[in-house]
């Protein structure tokens, strides 16, 4: 077996596992593009033909308000005839270890097959949810100025998904090259709140099909600064009651907007775990530390001894003596994710 970064050569023969793995497209969807900024793609070879594939996308993660090198993976295909046969597993390995090497601290996937990512040190850490309201159920008040978002706004926009977003643990920070098309793109529209001509929250928002019992407005994001911006968006989406009798949003854990709803609980629809392996423990010296905190802390991973100093409000890692709390990675990986 051999198992090497893909190019252009390959692009032809990738087609056909991704039919097998995700289904087929109408229309087809045009060649993946294998040279992208941002991106690198692995295959597995058996007899010179590719059985697998993997992606490695350079993200950055937000934890405890600090940015992570993160290594997310997609496109893990495998043909049907190789499933079982353990190709998956030094596939990835190589991947990660490349990963690992260009900076990369902890990886992240949504896991399908949570039997082959925990032998890889993956733990499912959170979920990606759809979930269903009426419609009504978003009618919150609220007094900030709300208004239609065009290309310029951009970065403000970014800006506020950072700021929000950076409080928690584990979402991705939509900066860089993966992230370069304006947020305004391919969504029916995006509506900003502003207060003082800033941008103090947002959300973007598909029309989709249908009409009246048949329709239903699909929500992507809907973040704000503070409670009055987010309860004017939500207000803002309620108005669709007459044509979408319900919304489906996108969120993870409990968001703010779900406190603010008049129905109790929203209906789930779709609940698809996320995954994290921590690459290097040096990870857990990065997000911030209470200046008032000096300590040093002890810990095994799998054998491999590590100290985790922390003072003056930052850490750093140190070699261990092999005393202290001994974790699996998977252990170690809910551990730096709160979870």
């Amino acid at each position: 077996m051999e198992i090497r970064r893909l190019t252009d050569d390959d692009t032809a023969a990738m087609r056909p596992l991704f039919v097998e793995a995700f289904g087929a497209f109408d229309p087809p969807e045009p060649p993946v593009a294998i040279h992208a900024p941002g991106k690198t793609w692995w295959g597995a070879f058996v007899a010179g033909r590719l059985v697998a594939t993997a992606l490695d996308r350079a993200y950055d993660s937000w934890f405890g308000g600090t940015l992570v090198p993160t290594a997310g993976i997609g496109g893990v295909t495998i043909t049907a005839e190789h499933r079982g046969s353990g190709i998956l597993t030094p596939l990835l390995t190589t991947l990660l270890d490349a990963a690992r090497e260009r900076g990369a601290l902890v990886s992240t996937l949504y896991a399908t097959s949570p039997g082959i990512y925990r032998r890889l040190g993956y733990e499912n850490v959170t979920t990606l949810d759809d979930v269903r309201v009426p419609t009504g159920a978003l009618a919150a008040g609220g007094t900030t100025s709300v208004r239609r978002a065009d290309e310029s706004d951009a970065e403000a926009i970014r800006a506020v998904h950072d700021r929000v977003v950076s409080r928690g643990n584990g979402p991705l920070q939509r900066r860089g090259p993966l992230f370069a098309e304006a947020p305004t793109l391919r969504v029916s529209g995006v509506t900003v709140a502003e207060r003082d001509g800033v941008v103090v929250g947002y959300t973007s928002w598909d029309r989709g099909r249908g009409y009246a019992a048949d329709g239903e407005l699909r929500v992507w994001d809907l973040v704000a600064d503070d409670e009055d911006a987010l309860r004017s968006l939500m207000t803002l989406l309620s108005t669709f009651g007459s044509v979408t009798p319900n919304v489906l949003l996108r969120s993870s854990g409990i968001p703010a907007w779900q406190h603010l709803m008049r129905v109790a609980h929203p209906t789930p629809v779709t609940s698809t775990p996320y995954a994290l392996a921590v690459l290097d423990p040096a990870a857990l010296a990065l997000p911030g530390v209470h200046p008032g905190i000096d300590a040093r802390l002890p810990f095994v991973v799998e054998g491999r001894p590590h100290t985790l100093v922390l003072a003056d409000g930052s850490g750093r890692l140190e070699d261990g003596d092999g005393s202290g709390r001994s974790f699996t990675r998977g252990g170690l990986a809910l551990t730096f994710a709160g979870a």
